[in-house]
């Protein structure tokens, strides 16, 4: 039985979430997001927030986190996204990643990275995957044949790899002290066969950062180009010491991370909400407040219940996760679908209510269309999820499968 009540723990943490975004977050956000891309990342804020733990929740007791469960990342994503999605997964992005070396990671590679990305409070990860031709083919739909898809080579030459190649929307790629990219180590084979993962030190020759990209929302959340020519990586930096390999016991994790997203988008939805109730109870329009208009009072129940709708979903998908329940990749994919067109539908019609004062800059419900409008893409399009999830509902009606899971 599904029971979202929250632990004491969960309860203090959620405090501190709370507090840290409205003292330290909520003052600089807007800020943030009208200063010129690359020169408005927080710095500040990471130091501050890697000071209470938020830069390192995922990370295990033994390594000097609290190993937070889905559920628990969601809980401080939703104080921390309320306040900006920008500031929110900058912190989060690195929840998401560091697995791969905790999990994935050999010994050496654990012993060599983990301390310095528990100590050091700058320290941020980085996981180049798309290019400027590929996405699609890492979201589950098809398995790229040998000529297509990921195209950065790591082909081995004695000791290192030599490796080539673009990356184009890399997250913390112009801050990340380490990148782990997605490589062919194997290009005549199919990308299940044939891809790695690769930990390249911030520094090493034949790697350079390019055009950081000035997006229309999420600005202070950086993602940028990443050019290989002829980088040399030692082999022992192969990820888990082997080629084309994850470990099975990460798709827990990874779980945990397609939870992330919607989280965000979620509190992005109660935070448009929030603006729109509050607006309408101050603007008055024919001798009352306009919350008391039939047609405002429909739009507001509207949002109302596509938010909660929403809400029960990201939080059935963290309860299942967070509870080792068998992963269900279609709920996942459903989460990021339809929390994402909830978020923009909820910031639109509260933009709405504002009128023409909705469309200032400076305005915070603006910016909260903005960044609603820039995550439509993010982390997975909408008709390529929806391509994968019938593909699955087909396997399972041939094999007989409950459909629904």
């Amino acid at each position: 039985m599904l029971e979202f009540d929250l632990t004491e723990e969960q309860k203090a943490l959620q405090r501190v979430a709370r507090d840290f975004a409205r003292n330290e977050i909520r003052p600089v956000a807007m800020e943030m997001d009208q200063t010129d891309v690359p020169n408005n990342f927080p710095w500040e804020l990471v130091k501050k927030g890697s000071e209470l733990g938020l830069r390192t929740l995922s990370l295990p007791i033994e390594w000097g986190g609290i190993e937070a469960d889905a559920l628990t990342q969601l809980i401080v994503i939703d104080e921390l996204a309320y306040e900006d999605v920008s500031c929110s997964k900058i912190f989060s992005q690195n929840w998401k990643i560091a697995p791969l070396l905790f999990v994935a990671g050999t010994e050496e590679q654990k012993q060599r990275y983990l301390p310095r990305y528990r100590d050091e409070d700058t320290f941020l990860l980085s996981f180049p995957v798309t290019e400027p031709n590929v996405g699609a083919d890492v979201m589950g739909y098809y398995d790229a044949p040998a000529g297509e898809g990921i195209m950065t080579t790591a082909i081995r030459d004695g000791d290192h790899y030599v490796v080539n190649g673009t990356k184009q929307w890399g997250s913390h790629v112009d801050n990340a002290s380490i990148w782990i990219p997605r490589v062919r180590t194997n290009p005549d084979v199919r990308a299940s066969e044939g891809v790695s993962y690769l930990i390249v030190e911030k520094g090493t020759p034949g790697v350079r950062v390019g055009t950081v990209h000035d997006k229309i929302g999420w600005r202070a959340y950086h993602q940028a180009e990443l050019f290989f020519d002829d980088a040399k990586v030692p082999v022992e930096n192969l990820l888990g010491g082997r080629e084309a390999y994850l470990p099975p016991e990460l798709a827990r994790y990874q779980a945990a991370g397609n939870v992330e997203v919607p989280a965000h988008l979620v509190a992005l939805a109660r935070a448009a909400l929030d603006a729109g109730v509050n607006y309408a109870n101050e603007r008055r329009q024919g001798g009352k407040n306009i919350i008391q208009h039939q047609a405002v009072a429909h739009s507001l129940a509207e949002m109302y219940t596509t938010l909660q709708a929403a809400r029960s979903l990201i939080w059935r998908a963290a309860w299942m996760v967070s509870h080792g329940q068998e992963i269900d990749r279609n709920l996942l994919k459903a989460n990021r679908v339809f929390c994402a067109e909830a978020a923009l539908k909820i910031a639109l019609h509260s933009l709405d209510l504002f009128g023409g004062y909705g469309v200032i800059r400076g305005m915070r419900i603006e910016k909260l269309v903005r960044d609603a409008i820039g995550i439509q893409h993010g982390e997975g399009g909408h008709k390529v999820l929806n391509l994968s999830m019938g593909k699955e509902l087909e396997t399972r009606l041939n094999k007989g499968i409950d459909w629904l899971g």
